[in-house]
Parts: structure tokens; C-alpha cells; sequence
């Protein structure tokens, strides 16, 4: 964990690429190892950017899963850090000017961002947001406030959107249920679900297609059809979802127990009656 801010630490930092980058190959400015957190921190896998992501508290993690699951995100760079601030003759009085340096060293603060995103518009142009998530007890802070002004007037020379982002306004409940289709997006340690993909999917979106039935019994149904484990209907669901081949009203506490129909499930178009069913090891 870093102790303190020093021009050697930034040197080491830049060194190793942090900051730089996009997609794949982008390093958070800071990781997990190095900073106590408000709350959990967590490394997770992005299939959108093809790397590990660093969060570094409990809103991190679900505003991250709300960007991970929009379809006009592009990228998502966290912990992105403002290295050209300095050099950008940004106004600023004296009391903000006491934000950009360490007292005792006088090393320049690097400034960052919790999230920088890649984002397309409706004519499939690219362009950047930058947010910042907090909590909203921590607006009431003046040196807070302080180093979101800071941010701000950088970002507007920078002419990107800048916003801030408190647990008002995250839904929990959205990114929770996003949260647990992403477990399944991937289904590669299940070899049976792989082997069959093509048949399971036909047949479980056909089962769907009767939304009277109740999630948990249909998921059951499909495990006896395919003599797959207890629970893999339910993996094979949330991979569906979680690739956006089936869509739900994920705003809504999920129970299994419940009817299809209540979380207004949409299947897309069902494969012909003339395939049959193929089950193999």
C-alpha cells in the first residue's frame, strides 16, 4: 500500500504504463494493492475491455456493472488518472491551487477520474465521459468539493462531459441482477453446456416461450431433457441473458419461483420444430 505521494512513486508508475493505454492493453493509475478503500475492493474480469479491472469500493463495483452491460460502451478506463492537468493552464485561485501539491514534498497531486468511458452515439461516432463516483456524504466535504472543481474546469477545456455519481443514482437492484448474469457470461468450464450450446438454447428459449411456467421449473425441465447437473439450467439462462440473447426486466428482485411473464422476458425468434435434440458427454 502506498504510504506516501513521491515523486519517485509517479516515475515508478509511469514506468510501469499505468494511466496509459485503452482497452486491453490500458493500466489503472491506481490498483487495489495500493490503496485502502471505502468498502470492498474488487478485481474483475471485463469481456468488454479484455482485461482485470480495478474497483475500488462497493458503488465502483455497480456503476461498473451498469457500463459493462450498456451496448453503446465502448471502453472503460478506471482510476484514470489527469497527467497533462499541469501542463493545461487550467485558472485556478489560491485556495484550489493548494490542491495540486503535496504540502510536505510539493510533488504535484495526479488527479484522477473513477471512470473515463468510451461511449457511441446514435450515428455509431465515439466520445469520451469522464464520471466520478461518490458518495453523497462525501459532497458535503470542502476539500471534496474542492478537487471536484478542479476536475470540472479541467474537463470542460478538455470539452469532455464530466458528471458526478452518488448511490442516488445507481439502482442497486439493476446492477446486482447484472452483477449475477455476468458470472455466466462465460461458459467455458462447463463443457456440457458448450457441447450442446446450440440444442440447449433452442429448447430453453422454446420452453420460455410458455411465460406461465415458473423460471425454477423450466430450468429443471431442461436438466432432465439433457441429464445435465442441478443448476446448469440456470447457467445456461444467465449466459442468455448476460450476451443479451434473451432480455429481462433485470429493475426487478429476481425469484425463480416466479412466472416468466412477470420480468417481461423477450426470446428472440425460435428455431424450426425440425431439429431434434442432441445430448452428448
Amino acid at each position: 500500500m502506498i504510504r506516501e505521494w513521491k515523486d519517485s512513486t509517479i516515475k515508478r508508475f509511469l514506468k510501469e504504463g499505468r494511466g496509459q493505454g485503452e482497452g486491453a492493453t490500458y493500466k489503472p493509475w491506481l490498483q487495489v494493492q495500493d490503496i485502502a478503500s471505502q468498502g470492498r475492493s474488487t478485481r474483475i474480469y471485463s469481456h468488454k475491455s479484455q482485461r482485470v479491472t480495478h474497483l475500488l469500493s462497493d458503488l465502483q463495483l455497480y456503476y461498473w456493472y451498469l457500463l459493462e452491460f450498456d451496448e453503446m460502451v465502448l471502453d472503460v478506463r478506471e482510476q484514470y488518472p489527469l497527467l497533462d492537468f499541469h501542463e493545461m493552464n487550467i485558472p485556478v485561485d489560491q485556495e484550489l491551487e493548494k490542491k495540486l501539491f503535496n504540502k510536505k514534498t510539493n510533488v504535484p497531486h495526479i488527479l484522477i477520474v473513477s471512470f473515463m468511458v468510451t461511449r457511441i452515439d446514435q450515428n455509431g461516432d465515439s466520445y469520451y465521459e469522464a464520471r466520478v463516483i461518490k458518495s453523497s456524504n462525501d459532497l458535503a466535504k470542502k476539500a471534496t468539493i474542492s478537487r471536484l472543481e478542479l476536475l470540472r474546469r479541467y474537463f470542460k477545456k478538455k470539452q469532455i462531459g464530466f458528471g458526478i455519481v452518488t448511490e442516488k443514482d445507481i439502482s442497486k437492484q439493476l446492477a446486482r441482477n447484472i452483477g449475477w448474469v455476468l458470472t455466466a457470461y462465460d461458459i467455458q468450464d462447463y463443457p456440457k453446456l458448450e457441447a450442446n450450446f446450440s440444442f440447449l438454447r433452442k429448447d430453453l428459449i422454446d420452453y420460455l416461450s410458455d411465460q406461465s411456467d415458473s423460471f425454477q421449473r423450466i430450468f429443471q425441465r431442461i436438466e432432465k431433457t439433457y441429464q445435465l447437473d442441478e443448476g446448469l439450467g440456470l447457467i445456461l439462462f444467465k449466459h442468455l441473458v448476460a450476451t443479451k440473447q434473451i432480455k429481462m426486466d433485470l429493475n426487478l428482485k429476481i425469484d425463480l419461483l416466479k412466472r416468466v411473464e412477470e420480468y417481461r422476458v423477450e426470446l428472440p425468434g425460435i428455431v424450426g420444430e425440425g431439429e431434434k435434440h442432441a445430448i452428448s458427454g
